[in-house]
């Protein structure tokens, strides 16, 4: 059995929501790696359930792919397998909406650079939402910060986040004499300077000019 045969009723559900995307999944179906081996019930089923959650989004990007000047065996051969990977295979939620932010924008601004594409869902495959959830307060996005009690267990998951980050290039933080020192300190929106590389990745992962 081909995996284009175990994703059949993915493929149909695919296409009712949108009869192009419907192409684009069967197209790209056996360009996606493993995923003969990964196959799961239970993940198949989440995966439909996202798939009809987000219809309206899927619609918008099935346009934006039937009038794109990007090549159908780019998108299909090279793009969507790494995309349909991410969404089949993550588990949290939260970050789906990015993923599709991200497929949408390939049209959008009609990249066909792979490299950066294939890094930039790199970075969203790496980080967790907590991750991200920190990353747009820090830019400014959302008033919503985690809140944490001096010396708990969030406070310190706080400041490892803030490192990772950094770490990653999305952003630079501004070194205090305590950090020079050695010692950790709280950060906030003040002390750190969103990177260039973090600027390009959250215009990509977002719908917009804002958080969707």
């Amino acid at each position: 059995m081909t995996d284009k045969e175990i994703f059949n009723e993915v493929i149909q559900e695919g296409g009712m929501i949108n009869p192009y995307f419907g192409q684009i999944l069967e197209n790209g179906i056996d360009f996606v790696p493993y995923i003969g081996k990964l196959v799961q019930t239970v993940k198949i089923n989440r995966l439909i359930r996202r798939f009809k959650e987000r219809d309206k989004k899927i619609n918008f990007i099935s346009d934006l792919a039937a009038d794109s000047v990007l090549s159908s065996e780019y998108i299909s051969q090279r793009i969507f397998p790494i995309i349909f990977s991410d969404l089949f295979e993550e588990h949290e939620d939260a970050k789906i909406n990015l993923i599709f932010n991200g497929f949408e924008n390939i049209f959008i601004e009609q990249n066909s650079n792979e490299s950066v594409i294939i890094n930039f869902y790199d970075m969203l495959r790496s980080l967790r939402y907590l991750d991200l959830k920190r990353l747009f307060y820090l830019a400014g996005l959302t008033e919503e910060t985690i809140t944490f009690v001096q010396g708990s267990d969030v406070h310190g998951l706080i400041r490892n986040i803030d490192r990772r980050l950094e770490n990653n290039g999305l952003l630079n933080i501004k070194k205090t004499l305590k950090d020079i020192g050695g010692s950790d300190s709280d950060k906030d929106r003040k002390d750190v300077e969103i990177s260039l590389y973090g600027k390009k990745f959250l215009k990509f992962i977002l719908e917009g000019d804002g958080l969707q």
